[in-house]
């Protein structure tokens, strides 16, 4: 009869089975992390301010409108701002990503001491179903509030979005 002392004794067979699931532990606690790089800003382009009101960049194709007396000039650099959301390294397939955008009157654009809320943001696609290895667009458009009277400048800001997986 043999004895044992202290430690726990698994036959061979288990020891095998336990070293070949080794590699697959570790691949599963290995994350897939998401990577957003920004591919092009947003601008809402030139404008006369009026009695003020709105300048809409649609987030689908960078299209301007407007609401108020505010007046569009020509702009053609005018348009929604762009990411590539892609995965550090191949895996997680499958997974939706969630999109958050800045909530109302948080991002301001500045010129000096003059300043303007951008709100409304929104994304398209609203939602990613999976990230497919090769990475996917994402265009984020948002609403300006152009006060009456609006001094003219060169304003600029910046303004944060998070994607995580869900």
């Amino acid at each position: 009869m043999r004895r044992r002392r202290g430690g726990a004794w698994f036959p061979p067979a288990t020891i095998a089975l336990l070293l070949a699931l080794l590699p697959a532990a570790r691949e599963a606690c290995a994350q897939t992390v998401i990577v957003l790089n920004n591919t092009s800003g947003m601008d809402f382009g030139s404008f006369a301010a009026g009695t003020g009101g709105t300048i809409v960049l649609n987030a689908a194709n960078g299209a301007r409108s407007k609401t108020g007396t505010v007046i569009l000039l020509p702009s053609p650099a005018a348009t929604q701002a762009g990411f590539d959301v892609s995965k550090s390294k191949n895996g997680t397939v499958n997974k939706t990503v969630s999109i958050s955008l800045p909530v109302n009157n948080t991002v301001q654009l500045s010129s000096g001491a003059n300043r303007m809320f951008v709100n409304n943001f929104i994304a398209s696609p609203a939602s990613i179903l999976s990230v497919p290895n090769s990475g996917t667009p994402l265009a984020v458009g948002a609403t300006l509030v152009v006060g009456a009277g609006q001094p003219p400048g060169n304003y600029s800001g910046t303004f944060s979005i998070t994607v995580n997986y869900n």
